[in-house]
């Protein structure tokens, strides 16, 4: 199919018990719980966003359609209390046990002031913690900042705290295997959580007032009143409207944008 002219992301949203009324009002959405993530674009199975003319309205379809070598997946978070602490496999462990195609690196950019996370890569002691929830003795916590980044690989043992609003960036998969989740009766993944500590080394990275970030996986920069060219996705930072363009449509973005780009270095495609 030609594509010939920009195209919108139809938002996915989805109810946490951690969620934020920030969500609600910034979409003017009315939810049973308060909503936690906005899938603002998803070629996952089941959870697809689709993709509609800019000018024309017309629908065009679902990214696994139009874009199947461009797996990422896109999200507006917004939190009220704690996530659970938690940790996501790599590409080899997601095919091993999972049978999946991608494991789980992310990257978040925060949107306003005094965010928090808690994060670790020290695996040893993240074991022992597994054993008797002695996670403050391990978890660093850091207040984040508006223009902050966090680089999340595959491994890393994570949580985002309340009063976050970010934009979230990762490869194209919904694995994740919580450690502790504050006394919530929801499943705890023990024995995958192990294996990957066992068997992923990683590291963290954060970055503070930055405007970007490249990794093997993905890149983004903040920009505004630019025209851009080629398969991306830009995140209007007024409205959070996500416009996806393909390999040949250009356009003209006018107010501040976020660009999302794919890094093929990382990839098995």
């Amino acid at each position: 199919m030609k594509i010939t002219e920009p195209l919108i992301s139809k938002p996915i949203f989805s109810e946490k018990v951690w969620g934020s009324e920030t969500l609600n009002e910034i979409f003017k959405v009315k939810t049973n719980e308060k909503i936690g993530e906005v899938w603002l674009y998803s070629g996952l199975n089941n959870y697809e966003t689709e993709l509609v003319g800019k000018d024309s309205g017309q629908l065009y379809g679902k990214p696994s359609e139009l874009f199947p070598h461009y797996p990422l997946l896109l999200k507006l978070i917004a939190t009220s209390s704690w996530l659970s602490i938690q940790l996501h496999p790599d590409d080899e462990i997601a095919k091993q046990i999972e049978n999946q195609q991608w494991g789980k690196s992310e990257a978040w950019f925060f949107l306003k002031d005094k965010g928090r996370i808690k994060v670790s890569n020290d695996n040893p002691n993240l074991l022992k913690a597994l054993e008797d929830n002695s996670w403050d003795d391990f978890l660093e916590e850091f207040e984040m900042n508006k223009n902050d980044i966090i680089y999340i690989p595959a491994g890393t043992v994570h949580t985002l705290g309340p009063n976050s609003l970010l934009l979230e960036i990762q490869q194209s998969s919904d694995l994740t295997y919580r450690l502790y989740d504050w006394g919530r009766p929801r499943e705890i993944h023990v024995e995958k959580s192990k294996m990957v500590l066992k068997r992923v080394k990683s590291s963290y990275a954060i970055a503070r007032n930055s405007q970007g970030l490249q990794t093997k996986y993905f890149s983004f920069m903040k920009f505004a009143n630019q025209i851009k060219k080629g398969w991306g996705l830009f995140v209007d930072l007024n409205t959070f409207e996500t416009i996806v363009l393909s390999e040949d449509t250009e356009y003209l973005f006018k107010g501040e944008f976020v660009e999302f780009r794919m890094n093929n270095r990382g990839w098995d495609i």
